[in-house]
């Protein structure tokens, strides 16, 4: 038994060769798709997953009164909410990133990334697995230091690192654990260093991450709620009293609303873009390639579904024998649905294979390090889908085959009914449905990211290369002799400096006041003829003028975003305002002397901030404490020779032990584009495969069809019909299914990508062309396919189909 049906279903494999290898490609790619999803998505939210506390410990990120969120905390409040907030059992407060920094062992320097500093309670919320030392003795003094397994292997070989000791910012540091970390986690540090002094800080002061362990929490809101309690306690009162405000009217203006995440789903589900030192992850561009695999997958289904449907006929004489030698509905349906299954597995073996083979190149895409035997779980959920499809796809063509009559189709009388051709086309629309979908996505996608690459930023900063400063020391005074000493170089045209660069460098927030209008605004300290090098226009005003010492004191320019804000947009020159991060007796102290025209410092997913420019000397914190890179402005000739120089004037003169490291400004930017850019390539790879996997089945389809209306083709043209006549009654049924599905997926695709279009604050106007062309190029497709196989019927062989008339 099980022999013959090998034989029968090779035999059918063989005759019907086109069908199966549409059928298995189509299963096989779309089965890949779904399982590099899939390996994508378990990775990311593996991160926390290993930690036991994970549902315990919550990031504390404040609401801003215009609505913005920032992810920083004040260094008082984990400490006033132990005191205050019965379910708070801890808090870690720690700085928000990594540093980077010279670690010194007997007189050997390694420059060391990813170093952590906090408080003394880091392994309270990550029990990393600890190789040697303990996490107690770590916590006894503020000069005990944690080393990763891998880094004091670095450090010290085969030599046992605990008791040793190592020299950090002139300060020695004795290591008393050695940690191992297992999973992905919010921190993944190489070191771990204590502050050596606990930060104190204000209400008003974001400068830190704070980490609450709580009791077990059912209620956030109700949390959240009385930590906003001790805001309004601590800081509103005092401040609205001060001000001369109610307690409402303060909040209106200055509120901060305190908001709780949840360590375990940060990664994916932060309120900002700002998902901790090891990233956040692209939730959004997870969604768009689950979907995508899944409509890949019915589209696949759809094509198998369809061809096994159109073929079905071509073994009617095949059941009719079998149902005359006594096999059952219920046998029949078993033996095609196995046969379904079997070629379901085939086609999952061969994505196994595929997805091995193109996994080196999707990490790349994605920037991970995938493997998929790693993810065994992945592999059998789509081993399940596998199967589940199978009998899916497996069960309409068996029910439909079992129910044909024996002595019908054994006469030869069989023939298509309505609703097998009516379900047919239902299914080949929404192929077309589909496919359509991802066309005009596609051109749309294209059409915005074009538009942010082509768009006019604001700045010029093709020749502008940015020089990472990693010493802390005198890092202004080192600008100024690098300042004076590189702009000798012919090819170096200007040498500057910004705190507040695109997409780079660092920024404060601070509410800036004029009057009672008020702009929660960026600070940007500059040095003179930073504006000039990078291109940004100036609006009304003047710039900070070398010459004036006022210009290095209380005079600022503002942008246009922060003139409108402050309701001084038609005559701002003059205006004395107030910013937030100054003393009591300098409240009125800053004079707008110029407004500087808006330029683009983030993506174009985001609004161009209110921003004020001061000179670095102007505040000695800034300039003492973020002051991060240098920037030059470089001929495009021997651009290479030129950096060598400028490297090797670096090494002996500003930073010998450190890497030196540079990015051109206009490519620092274009890294705001990455994720867009890369769903325009997602789009355009699904796109292709989407529309060849359908044509595929298209031609399948119309080979079929049109071989099942040979004796009709016959007839006509023994009737007189002509070639196009007869092309055309072969072909209206397609183009019928094509111009229907095009007008259902006008108001799916404008909608979608409606949606897409709005996480852009600077974007293209819905275009109407992709609408357009998108049916034109579905029926083009459509007329080439069917139509190179309907004029080859036109030449059909009269006398071997009415032979018989």
């Amino acid at each position: 038994m099980l022999k013959t049906w090998f034989k029968l279903f090779f035999r059918n494999q063989k005759k019907n060769w086109l069908n199966t290898a549409v059928n298995i490609s189509g299963l096989t790619i779309s089965l890949g798709v779904l399982l590099l999803v899939l390996l994508y998505l378990k990775d990311e939210k593996s991160y926390n997953s290993t930690n036991p506390y994970k549902d315990k410990v919550y990031r504390v990120v404040h609401q801003m009164s215009d609505m913005q969120i920032w992810t920083t905390s004040t260094a008082i409040e984990g400490k006033t909410y132990l005191e205050e907030v019965p379910e708070v059992a801890d808090f870690y407060l720690s700085r928000g990133w990594y540093d980077a920094d010279l670690v010194t062992y007997r007189n050997k320097k390694h420059y060391t990334r990813n170093i952590l500093m906090g408080n003394a309670r880091f392994f309270d919320f990550f029990p990393f697995e600890i190789v040697q030392g303990s996490k107690s003795k770590f916590k006894e003094a503020k000069n005990h230091i944690a080393l990763s397994k891998k880094l004091a292997t670095t450090y010290f070989g085969k030599t046992n690192p605990i008791g040793q000791s190592i020299e950090i910012e002139n300060i020695s540091y004795i290591v008393t654990t050695v940690y191992e970390i297992t999973g992905k986690h919010y921190f993944e540090p190489d070191m771990v260093r204590q502050f050596q002094e606990e930060p104190e800080g204000h209400w008003g002061s974001f400068s830190y991450n704070l980490l609450l362990k709580c009791n077990d929490v059912i209620d956030i809101p109700a949390l959240e709620q009385k930590f906003n309690a001790v805001w309004v306690k601590k800081q509103a009162e005092p401040q609205a009293k001060k001000d001369g405000l109610s307690v409402a009217e303060w909040e209106r203006k200055y509120g901060t609303k305190v908001l709780l995440e949840p360590l375990n789903t940060i990664r994916l589900d932060s309120y900002t873009e700002e998902g901790g030192p090891e990233g956040k992850g692209n939730y959004k561009l997870i969604v768009i390639m689950l979907s995508l695999a899944v409509l890949l997958l019915i589209i696949s289904c759809v094509n198998f579904i369809n061809l096994s449907l159109a073929s079905a006929t071509q073994r009617a004489k095949e059941v009719g024998v079998k149902k005359t030698l006594g096999l059952t509905k219920f046998n029949l349906m078993s033996q095609y649905m196995l046969e379904v299954l079997v070629k379901a597995s085939i086609a999952f073996v061969f994505a196994l294979l595929i997805v091995e083979l193109i996994l080196p190149s999707f990490n790349q895409f994605i920037g991970k390090e995938l493997v998929l035997w790693n993810e065994l779980t992945a592999v059998f959920q789509v081993f399940l889908v596998t199967v589940f499809i199978a009998l899916i796809i497996g069960y309409f063509p068996a029910l439909h085959m079992a129910k044909f009559e024996s002595i019908e189709v054994l006469k030869g009388s069989i023939s298509r009914s309505r609703k097998g051709i009516f379900a047919q086309n239902i299914m080949l629309g929404v192929q077309f449905l589909i496919s359509g979908f991802f066309l005009t996505a596609s051109i749309i996608i294209y059409q915005q990211v074009a538009y942010m690459m082509a768009k006019d930023l604001g700045f010029a900063g093709e020749q502008v290369v940015m020089i990472t400063m990693n010493a802390r020391e005198d890092r202004y005074d080192k600008y100024q002799l690098a300042k004076k000493e590189l702009i000798k170089h012919s090819h170096i045209e200007e040498v500057s400096s910004s705190f507040f660069v695109p997409n780079g460098g660092s920024s404060n927030s601070t509410n800036t006041s004029y009057g009672d209008n008020l702009a929660q605004s960026n600070s940007n300290a500059i040095d003179f003829n930073y504006l000039d090098m990078v291109a940004i226009e100036m609006h009304k005003g003047r710039q900070l003028d070398p010459n004036l010492a006022s210009d290095t004191i209380s005079n600022v320019l503002i942008n246009e975003t922060m003139a409108k804000q402050l309701g001084i947009y038609q005559d701002p020159l003059g205006k004395k305002i107030k910013i937030g991060f100054s003393s009591d007796d300098e409240i009125d102290k800053y004079t707008v002397v110029g407004v500087v025209k808006d330029y683009h410092v983030f993506g174009l997913d985001r609004k161009i901030p209110p921003t004020f420019f001061c000179h670095w000397n102007t505040f000695d914190w800034i300039k003492e404490y973020n002051f991060y890179n240098i920037q030059l402005k470089v001929n495009p000739e021997n651009i290479q020779e030129t950096m060598q120089f400028v490297e090797k004037f670096w090494r002996q003169n500003i930073e010998q032990d450190y890497p030196f490291s540079y990015r051109f400004l206009d490519k620092n930017f274009q890294r705001t584009f990455r994720k867009y850019t890369r769903q325009k390539t997602l789009f355009s790879i699904l796109t292709y495969i989407v529309i060849v996997i359908s044509l595929l089945g298209l031609f399948a389809l119309a080979t079929l069809t049109i071989q099942q209306r040979l004796k009709e083709v016959a007839i006509r043209k023994t009737l007189g019909a002509s070639v196009q006549e007869l092309m055309l009654q072969l072909m209206k049924g397609f183009l019928k299914i094509t111009l229907i599905a095009s007008v259902v997926l006008i108001p799916i695709a404008y909608f979608f990508m409606q949606e897409w279009l709005d996480n852009f604050v600077y974007r293209i106007d819905m275009p109407v062309i992709p609408f357009v062309i998108t049916p034109i190029i579905l029926a083009v497709l459509v007329f080439i396919v069917v139509g190179l196989k309907a004029f080859k019927a036109t030449k059909v062989n009269l006398i071997k189909y009415l032979k018989f008339e």
